[in-house]
């Protein structure tokens, strides 16, 4: 008789990380370069996948959630302990802090410097923008990187 409390949790968790890692691909690896070479400007396009990142942000969320709870769970109630599973849940640990990190510091400032153009032409604003986009890319490679380590070892 399987184990029907346990194959669930293995179904909620193993989705959420392949639900986070697929967006990622997804965005980063389509929907970003076709905006970019397919819109008329830079500016249509950093706004299209900004506000696709916003909504992928809410996803993201959820998955951290389920993510958690059900590494905690299996955790506590299977004994998965092993070194393997070390692996899987320091990978989840620090995706969800980096996430966690661009979804409240570093979009709602890039959004902000996005809606006020002013702002963003100077050369202050301009560099800082690059800087919040260069740390939102490179959190993404992470979190992929993670991710694809954390599935391997689900």
């Amino acid at each position: 008789m399987p184990n029907w409390t346990f194959l669930t949790l293995h179904f909620f968790h193993t989705m959420a990380l392949v639900v986070w890692v697929g967006g990622i691909v997804s965005i980063g690896g389509i929907v970003a370069p076709v905006a970019f070479r397919e819109l008329p400007d830079r500016g249509s396009a950093g706004k299209v996948i900004g506000l696709s990142l916003q909504r992928f942000d809410a996803l993201v969320a959820i998955c951290i959630v389920l993510l958690v709870s059900t590494s905690m769970l299996m955790a506590l109630w299977y004994g998965r302990w092993s070194p393997w599973y070390a692996i899987q849940y320091t990978c989840i640990a620090l995706m969800s802090i980096s996430a966690t990190v661009c979804m409240t510091i570093v979009a709602p400032r890039m959004r902000s410097l996005r809606s006020n153009p002013t702002e963003r032409q100077t050369p202050d604003g301009a560099a800082e923008f690059d800087r919040l986009h260069q740390f939102s890319t490179l959190s993404m490679q992470f979190n992929l990187a993670c991710g694809t380590v954390a599935i391997l070892f689900s």
